[in-house]
C-alpha cells in the first residue's frame, strides 16, 4: 500500500517550485525518511523538508531519523512556513 501524503503537500511542492526550487517528492519511501528533498538555486545544496499538516507531529520513526541526520532538515506546516524558511534561509532565487 502507497504511503499517503499529507493534504498540504501538493500546494507546499507547487510553492517551492514556482519560488525557483527543485522538488523530489519522497513521501512514499517511508521508514521516517522526509516527504520532500529540495534543491535550492542561491545554495547548491539539498535539504530534506517534513510536512505535517497543523498541530501534527513526528512519529517515532521521522523522530530518529531526524536525530540521526547530520544536515538540514526542516518541518514545515504550510505553504507560508515553507517559503519563509527557504526565504529566511536566503536559498530561493
Amino acid at each position: 500500500m502507497a504511503k499517503r501524503s499529507d493534504a498540504n503537500q501538493k500546494l507546499i511542492v507547487e510553492a517551492l517550485r514556482s519560488a525557483g526550487a527543485h522538488v523530489f517528492d519522497a513521501h512514499e519511501l517511508g521508514r521516517g525518511f522526509p516527504d520532500l528533498v529540495v534543491s535550492c538555486p542561491n545554495s547548491g545544496n539539498t535539504y530534506l523538508v517534513e510536512v505535517k499538516v497543523p498541530g501534527e507531529g513526528l512519529n517515532e520513526r521521522e523522530f530518529l531519523f531526524h536525530e540521526s541526520w547530520p544536515g538540514w532538515i526542516v518541518i514545515v506546516h504550510s505553504v507560508e512556513e515553507a517559503i519563509d524558511e527557504f526565504e529566511f534561509q536566503n536559498l530561493l532565487s
